[in-house]
């Protein structure tokens, strides 16, 4: 029997309960389920996986729409996943969407993002969970962002989430017209040129990614080459091959 009831849908982000990006999600999907914002209380950019644990929390109803509900947390992207799972609905989300990010955070970039954190913190419990993350230079693609949103969720592709898994997708810079459409893709490995810049006596971390020296079949260069990318995460980081090297050690060793 097909399953008509509306889903619970959990959003946050790394950009603040205020960001127009958050809201705008928020209304895109809340014809298609009951929807929820938990969200950092001020920008909280560049935190990956970040939690509070040595404070509390502090967390307040903020005004929105009537059709969805919206609350602050004096913390991470992390952390408003966290609080919103473990303590407002604990089990009681049937997909949880972090963003829309201003800014990409594919490739490495999304080692340190807190947008792709309050996604992974989902699957952690769990929750299928998509990240969204919109470069900048194309603000135009924000409709396509949302119907891919919606799409998501009107079709139940979530549903097909491995264990723990999560989706890190980004949406590249241009227009509609320069747009070419998405591509499952692997994670891109190659580091920004990071450099420290000497400031009044402080250092400023400055740098940028070399688009084109990932592989062709990477986020980064199909990304820089216009075409939205769909990456799955797993929260799983076992490199399994490394654990038949390391009892060969033991092994020999002991």
């Amino acid at each position: 029997m097909e399953n008509t009831q509306k889903p619970r849908i959990l959003i946050t982000n790394d950009d603040g309960v205020n960001s127009e990006n958050i809201h705008a999600l928020a209304c895109a999907l809340s014809p298609f389920g009951e929807v929820f914002v938990f969200a950092p209380e001020t920008e909280q950019s560049g935190v990956g996986h970040a939690f509070t644990l040595r404070h509390s929390l502090r967390v307040k109803q903020v005004d929105c729409p009537k059709d969805y509900k919206a609350y602050s947390v004096s913390g991470t992207p992390a952390d408003a996943t966290k609080f919103a799972l473990g303590h407002f609905a604990p089990g009681g989300f049937d997909v949880c969407f972090s963003g829309v990010n201003v800014g990409e955070n594919s490739g490495v970039a999304s080692l340190y993002s807190g947008t792709v954190a309050g996604a992974r913190e989902a699957a952690l419990w769990g929750v299928p969970a998509v990240s969204l993350s919109l470069s900048l230079g194309g603000e135009s693609l924000m409709p396509a962002v949302l119907d891919f949103s919606a799409r998501v969720v009107r079709e139940r592709m979530y549903e097909s989430f491995g264990p723990s898994v999560f989706w890190n997708v980004n949406f590249p810079k241009g227009t509609p017209e320069t747009f070419k459409g998405f591509k499952a893709t692997k994670m891109a490995l190659g580091m920004f040129t990071d450099h420290y810049k000497p400031t009044n006596g402080e250092w400023q971390l400055d740098g940028e990614k070399l688009w084109n020296e990932n592989p062709a079949d990477s986020d980064d260069f199909l990304l820089n080459a216009g075409y939205a990318t769909i990456t799955p995460h797993r929260v799983d980081q076992t490199d399994f091959e490394s654990l038949e090297v390391i009892d060969k050690m033991l092994l020999a060793a002991y």
